[in-house]
């Protein structure tokens, strides 16, 4: 049995810009830099095996920060990016989810990627990282949007559980999901005591 450790990256510029980020990137913020830090010492008795992280370079720094002074290979997968939001992307959020309007598919339709796209993505990686590392505890350091829909795949109605991505899977949590033969959901995105 393979044990994930999914981590959303730290608060960055366009978190607290309230930009859509996808595909594009910002910088950790002071804030996201010592989220991670934090996190990093939280989860330092976790004997991780290895870490995967998105070629992002929010995730790349979060996982750096996490795995500071531990000899933990840190291996970037596009397949572990962030959903595109196609030309959403740095936009404003209020803008464009103003008076309650939401896109139930996805954003394939302004070039960007469907919910099923990401879903599928991230999933195929995840079991990819398995078959290459049973029996281990691996490290995923990815983004809010995509973790939002694999635990909604694992757990139908999680999206309606809170009004955003944000409150869903807030900077630096942590889901925590078991692969053996198929995927299962052992804990919903949570922050650690320390955050």
């Amino acid at each position: 049995m393979t044990h994930f450790y999914i981590i959303r990256h730290g608060e960055t510029v366009f978190n607290r810009k309230g930009r859509i980020q996808g595909w594009c990137d910002s910088p950790l913020t002071d804030l996201g830099v010592s989220q991670a830090k934090q996190l990093g010492k939280e989860l330092k008795n976790i004997p991780f095996d290895v870490c995967f992280c998105s070629t992002s370079e929010r995730a790349i720094d979060t996982a750096n920060y996490i795995l500071e002074g531990r000899n933990i290979k840190i291996i970037s997968s596009k397949k572990l990016k962030e959903q595109s939001f196609g030309d959403f992307e740095a936009e404003k959020s209020v803008n464009i989810f103003k008076d309650g309007v939401s896109f139930p598919d996805g954003y394939r339709f302004c070039g960007g990627e469907n919910h099923s796209d990401v879903i599928e993505r991230v999933m195929n990686e995840l079991k990819k990282i398995a078959s290459e590392y049973q029996n281990a505890n691996v490290l995923v350091v990815c983004h809010g949007s995509a973790i939002k829909h694999i635990v909604n795949y694992l757990s139908p109605g999680f999206v309606m559980e809170k009004p955003t991505t944000a409150a869903l899977v807030p900077n630096c949590s942590i889901t925590q999901i078991d692969y053996d033969n198929g995927f299962k959901l052992i804990e919903k995105p949570r922050l650690f005591r320390g955050q």
